[in-house]
């Protein structure tokens, strides 16, 4: 995210799922597939600089490596390097366009870039390859519900729950749809639950400051963001779901305000 507004756990929870694992394809150079493991891993705690810094050591060796071109992409992404995402992301869309996962980083580009109806349509080009894929299931809603679209996007969450019932970030993203279209109560009921889970449950904690906002208990989304900023970024962030609290209140959408 462009801004330090704490992102919600929404969009953690997308990021989580656009950021697996890209597996090396049977055409890939083994030298390149070895560091894009490497790359993998600097990804996956965050290091998105080196991350992509080794994803081009792979893209150079292999200049046809889809999974190096899709980590190159989502690296990128995460740096708010939009352009060079692209470029990568749109390479590896000519090189393989069956790939769901060069679909569902083309929509993480788009929503990041706060373009959800492109999202959308990425997504759904990799769901038409991958009809239960989980990052386009998950994206899908997301985009959804950033244009306040909450009824669509609760279907597509409760399509994925069918295949995956106890995913945690599914559940989390769902609460968070429930309590944006106003169903605030199952919402929140449902967040406190996941916030038990010993290894995931401070995951949530970011989308329960939303509804603990929208909500009117502005001490306790106050309590979920301490140790996640400082205190003038809490300051900051409470001000702006307040105002969101009050268009909510109002009967307006408020989808584009929780996602910016």
């Amino acid at each position: 995210m462009r801004s330090r507004r704490v992102a919600p756990a929404v969009a953690l929870g997308l990021s989580l799922f656009l950021a697996g694992c890209v597996m090396p394809g049977p055409g890939d150079n083994p030298q390149s597939s070895e560091t894009g493991q490497v790359a993998e891993a600097a990804y996956s705690i965050g290091d998105y600089g080196e991350a992509a810094r080794l994803y081009e050591l792979a893209a150079a060796r292999d200049t046809k490596s889809v999974p190096a071109l899709i980590g190159l992409g989502k690296s990128y992404t995460a740096l708010g390097q939009f352009s060079r995402a692209q470029n990568a992301l749109i390479r590896a869309r000519e090189l393989n366009r069956r790939d769901p996962e060069v679909h569902n980083q083309l929509g993480n580009l788009a929503l990041q870039e706060m373009h959800p109806k492109v999202a959308i349509e990425h997504f759904d080009q990799a769901l038409k390859l991958d009809r239960d894929n989980l990052t386009a299931l998950t994206g899908k809603a997301v985009s959804l519900d950033y244009l306040s679209r909450h009824t669509e996007a609760q279907e597509v969450y409760r399509r994925a729950l069918r295949t995956y019932p106890t995913n945690f970030p599914l559940l989390s993203n769902y609460a968070l749809s429930q309590v944006l279209s106003r169903d605030i109560g199952n919402g929140i009921k449902l967040m406190e639950e996941l916030l038990r889970d010993p290894s995931h449950g401070d995951t949530v904690r970011a989308n329960m400051a939303i509804a603990y906002a929208l909500d009117g208990r502005s001490r306790d989304a106050r309590t979920m963001l301490q140790g996640m900023m400082s205190d003038a970024e809490i300051d900051a962030t409470l001000r702006h779901y307040a105002a969101a609290r009050e268009a909510w209140l109002a009967g307006k959408p408020i989808g584009f305000m929780i996602f910016q």
